[in-house]
């Protein structure tokens, strides 16, 4: 049954985090434990005093398969989960949902991701910035516009497919324009902005998190064509006010940081491997077994942010765990992953798709890398607390959460909670061919280490 009613504790001094979800924790636990089933929960029904529409700066830019900021606000805000002077950790840190919400909650935290799209975005989500300097900044852009004659476009895969060539012109010259922005800090907050509007003025279905041309403009006599420079001013003042709210629960966050590109390889600033048992919680949601295509989607913005040229895109998408492209060399057999259950339908798969049999294989075997790397970084008696969708491969359910829980109990991590949660049109992922399928359920295991 779903819970529906919980029991608040004494409230915090925090603005950002009002409650101690403690005791809400130690019930389902108790209860996990009693029926050794996982608890069936909604995560906005448990932190009610939470709209995401109004906090801080977590939609000021839109990214695939974002975490569900209630679920991250939940077990920080639980003193018998998250410590004051732990550190927190995403590995897998996308677009900043979890350091956002640790710093706000206090914490130092750190985060990993291999997409330079979603390094941005975190970094600009976590940097507070005054009203002031960016209204400032923003004259200072539309001016330089003005004058802008930029005319060459950076290298964006299929530009003139994707835009308009009134489009292409006036993102040039804005892009130009943010560029010459000399404050890192304020540059890079454009930087997201312009970034924001690129899906929005392009010929792409808004609906859908991977590039897909409109049907009503294939072919259309009359081209569509949105004004660069309006659909911007509407992009920034939207994300003024949400850095005034950022401002408005904490000016002064603790640190956030980068801890590289590679979940299976965390490192410090300096490029030595990250500290072991270092980190006091870790809160991520990784990849699920090939049911996104972050780097697809976000081919575009990387092209005219001028991030990564588009003939090299495969190879920042082999970077990712869970990629979609595996050469024919690699799935010509099958391939083990020491997961029992898994192999056995693995097997299965591959008699009906080699290919997608050694996609969802390769995961598991970069998931084992990246939760061992996690097992060496946390403390002892730290936890580890996973979100991940189990899906269908070939019309055959993978479950992940399974799986996943058999490699974090082989590396040193033992099961505490288990938590189900209904997704409700998160854009997971776009069901684009019959070997995929919708993600309609989030399980969320706790771990704690030996």
């Amino acid at each position: 049954m779903l819970f529906k009613k919980m029991t608040i504790s004494v409230p915090s001094p925090n603005l950002a985090f009002p409650f101690d979800t403690a005791q809400e924790v130690e019930r389902l636990r108790d209860a996990y434990k009693v029926s050794g089933q996982a608890q069936e929960v909604s995560f906005r029904e448990l932190v009610p005093w939470m709209k995401v529409g109004e906090r801080a700066t977590h939609y000021l830019h839109s990214y695939p398969a974002k975490l569900l900021p209630h679920i991250a606000h939940f077990f920080l805000a639980a003193s018998n989960v998250s410590k004051k002077d732990d550190i927190v950790l995403d590995p897998f840190g996308g677009t900043g949902t979890v350091v956002l919400e640790a710093a706000l909650a206090g914490h130092h935290a750190l985060y990993s991701d291999s997409n330079p799209l979603a390094r941005l975005i975190s970094g600009v989500k976590t940097s507070p910035l005054g009203n002031e300097e960016l209204l400032q900044g923003y004259e200072s852009i539309l001016d330089r516009f003005k004058l802008s004659r930029a005319r060459t476009p950076p290298d964006v895969v299929n530009i003139n497919h994707w835009f308009e060539p009134k489009t292409i012109r006036d993102l040039c010259r804005l892009k130009a324009s943010v560029e010459a922005e000399e404050k890192l800090d304020i540059r890079s907050f454009f930087l997201a902005t312009f970034s924001a509007i690129v899906r929005k003025v392009s010929l792409a279905d808004p609906r859908l998190s991977v590039p897909v041309k409109l049907k009503a403009y294939e072919g259309a006599r009359t081209p569509r064509v949105v004004s660069v420079i309006e659909a911007f001013d509407e992009q920034f003042h939207s994300n003024l006010r949400r850095m005034s709210k950022l401002q408005q629960l904490n000016a002064h966050l603790p640190e956030v940081r980068c801890c590289g590109i590679d979940a299976r390889n965390l490192k410090h600033e300096a490029g030595m491997p990250l500290t072991s048992e270092s980190i006091g919680l870790i809160i991520t949601s990784p990849p699920y077994a090939g049911a996104q295509k972050y780097i697809r989607a976000s081919s575009l913005n990387l092209g005219w942010l001028g991030l990564i040229s588009s003939n090299r895109l495969r190879s920042l998408e082999d970077l990712n765990i869970g990629r979609e492209h595996l050469p024919k060399s690699q799935y010509s057999t099958l391939i083990p992953t020491g997961v029992p259950e898994a192999d056995s339908a693995l097997a299965e798969i591959f008699l009906v798709n080699p290919l997608r049999s050694a996609i969802a294989a390769m995961y598991l075997i970069e998931m084992r890398q990246a939760l061992t790397e996690a097992a060496r970084v946390l403390k002892k008696s730290g936890r580890l607390i996973l979100v991940i969708g189990n899906n269908e491969v070939c019309g055959r359910e993978f479950k992940s959460s399974d799986y996943l829980q058999y490699i974090c109990e082989e590396v040193g991590l033992n099961i505490e909670l288990k938590l189900i949660d209904a997704i409700k049109s998160r854009g997971l992922m776009t069901k684009r061919n019959r070997s995929a399928s919708l993600i309609t359920r989030e399980w969320v295991l706790v771990f704690k280490k030996h």
